[in-house]
């Protein structure tokens, strides 16, 4: 069941180690294969090494229809992002390490300081910690979800959203790379916005 999207999201799995935006067995990638079914990764499982016959398939209870084992406990924080944005089509939560250290220290990424924010990813919000797996983490998100395509969990990680798995992707990618880089700009010296006026010729 579900072949093509088996290897696409093993793909994913698979870039997103080797890019350095998920270590080992953290973070969860999902798919909305069908009105009924979404397909995510299993729990306790290195992203890297993830085969098509690993990816579990639940429906919109959580009750697996195919698969061994475990689907990962964050199903309900997918869950409500499928329920209330029918155009999301995937998501991808991982824990990348720059964007993660905005995420500790409580602040969320600015999308005036580097043109791919507003282009490609849009505004980030910042949720407050709820405990993974649990219906906390549910209501941590829940106030974001209409707001932006990227949030970053408080003490946790990273979530992006989009139309398909390689709109997910490249979200967490450039959330990573905008993050990393304010990071070390900082090291040299206080980075400089981009002005309201610019910002605005880049949507028009």
């Amino acid at each position: 069941m579900y072949k093509k999207e088996r290897e696409q999201l093993v793909g994913i799995c698979k870039l997103l180690y080797d890019r350095s935006l998920v270590t080992a067995s953290d973070g969860n990638i999902s798919i909305l294969v069908s009105e009924e079914h979404i397909m995510i990764t299993p729990s306790r499982k290195n992203k890297g090494m993830l085969s098509a016959e690993d990816m579990i398939i639940v429906n919109l209870e959580g009750a697996v229809i195919e698969g061994s084992s475990k689907a990962s406990s964050e199903f309900p924080m997918h869950r409500v992002i499928y329920k209330n944005r029918p155009e999301v089509n995937a998501i991808v939560h991982t824990h990348p390490v720059y964007a993660t250290a905005f995420a500790l220290a409580g602040k969320t990424i600015p999308d005036n300081y580097l043109i791919e924010a507003k282009v490609i990813l849009g505004p980030t919000r910042l949720a407050e910690y709820g405990t993974p797996g649990t219906m906390e983490m549910v209501e941590a998100i829940l106030p974001h979800i209409h707001d932006c395509n990227s949030i970053l969990l408080k003490n946790h990680g990273a979530l992006t959203y989009g139309v398909d798995l390689i709109d997910a992707y490249n979200k967490m990618d450039v959330l990573e790379s905008i993050a990393k880089t304010i990071i070390m700009s900082r090291l040299v010296g206080d980075p400089v916005i981009i002005s309201e006026e610019n910002l605005a010729k880049l949507t028009s």
